[in-house]
């Protein structure tokens, strides 16, 4: 009878983040792209990414507290990863706009849980195996260039149908690893969860917390317009695929090296001030995409995706850490679920309504939008 092997769990998480981190790739640069070709407007493509974030806010507070156990992580990643790959597979039957909605739409809500997933069951392995969780965590990284650049290439030879056939292979590995076995397995003892009775947004009541994911969300969020259209207005202004993709890549490889040497970069700086830092490059890399299209200064602006995206969600992380063991999840949360979903999708909204009439000025909006929280960090108040 045929048994399903076992691999070490350092390589098992290794593998898995590289190939989900191939795929989001694959997909967040590209997918709006795909979806112009096939039709759909700017501002639909606008729509959908943002109330694909909102469904993405669900699922993470729908499926993630379920989930108790490593062995209740690893039965829902399959499960996930088993309807994502039908979810792709399904375009090549299904046409027509309506289709194409409801399974982007249905994509963010299966693929959103599926990074926690593999982030729940490396601490896990921190604690069983003193796992180097960053060494692992890098080569994703270095995976999501792969896959943007590899997408790039295959464009130009092959059209745009390219891009879902490489999810699709790729949503098919990430599966069938999935199935494999750990060794050692998880441990299966009960996680940290929130205290029962309590409400997972009664942290919300606190100033603090409304301004630390006003602060981070408005940061991250304004993230959402590059997401969702920068390929596009790219493409547009005569940007090659491969140009693209390398501009894609040099943003990721900014960040990976950012958080390679970030214990040695940002040992003194205290959060407040990382946060400026995050908040100061948003302003200046979004008035560089706004001003120009040059491929060599776009290039240099992605470079600030180290401290846009890397330097705020690292300083985001410390902050939660300082609170109280029976806070954190909540605090990682609201998070997760509000800073990085439901912030990002207003921000997303607003650039599919605006896209078309802006182009490019798109950008100019989105810096503009981060100077009132300059007056946020200023008032608000660390506290452990």
């Amino acid at each position: 009878m045929f048994s399903i092997p076992a691999i070490p769990a350092k390589s098992w998480l290794s593998f898995y983040f590289i190939s989900f981190l191939f795929i989001w790739g694959v997909f967040l640069p590209f997918w709006g792209v795909w979806l112009e070709a096939q039709g759909i407007s700017s501002g639909d493509i606008g729509l959908l990414f943002s109330i694909g974030l909102v469904l993405r806010f669900v699922s993470n507070l729908g499926l993630l507290p379920r989930v108790s156990t490593g062995a209740a992580s690893l039965r829902l990643l399959r499960v996930l990863g088993f309807l994502t790959l039908l979810a792709f597979s399904l375009l090549f039957y299904l046409q027509g706009q309506v289709w194409l909605a409801i399974i982007t739409l249905c994509v963010n809500f299966l693929m959103a849980p599926m990074m926690p997933l593999g982030d729940i069951i490396g601490t896990r392995l921190v604690k069983q195996i003193s796992l180097d969780y960053g060494r692992v965590r890098l080569w994703g990284s270095l995976s999501f260039i792969a896959g943007s650049t590899c997408v790039g290439w295959l464009i130009v030879d092959y059209g745009h149908q390219a891009i879902l056939w490489v999810i699709v292979c790729a949503a098919l590995v990430m599966w069938l690893l999935s199935l494999l076995h750990l060794s050692p397995q998880l441990d299966d003892g009960v996680s940290p969860h929130q205290d029962p009775g309590q409400s997972l947004f009664s942290l919300c009541k606190r100033t603090n917390v409304i301004l630390f994911l006003i602060i981070t969300g408005a940061i991250q969020g304004s993230h959402g317009a590059y997401y969702a259209f920068s390929s596009i207005y790219w493409t547009r202004e005569g940007i090659s695929e491969v140009s693209i993709a390398w501009l894609w890549g040099i943003g990721v490889f900014a960040e990976v090296l950012l958080m390679r040497f970030n214990s040695k970069l940002f040992c003194r700086w205290s959060i407040k001030q990382m946060l400026l830092l995050g908040l100061g490059a948003s302003i200046i890399r979004w008035l560089l995409l706004a001003l120009t299209t040059d491929v060599y200064l776009l290039g240099i602006a992605q470079t600030f995706h180290a401290f846009t995206f890397a330097v705020t969600h690292l300083a985001a992380i410390r902050y939660i850490g300082l609170q109280k063991n029976s806070e954190m999840v909540r605090y990682q949360s609201l998070y997760s679920g509000i800073a990085l979903g439901l912030i990002m999708a207003l921000f997303t909204y607003i650039s599919g309504v605006l896209f078309e009439s802006l182009q490019g000025n798109i950008f100019l909006i989105m810096s503009g939008l981060l100077i009132p929280v300059l007056w946020c960090i200023k008032i608000w108040k660390v506290e452990s």
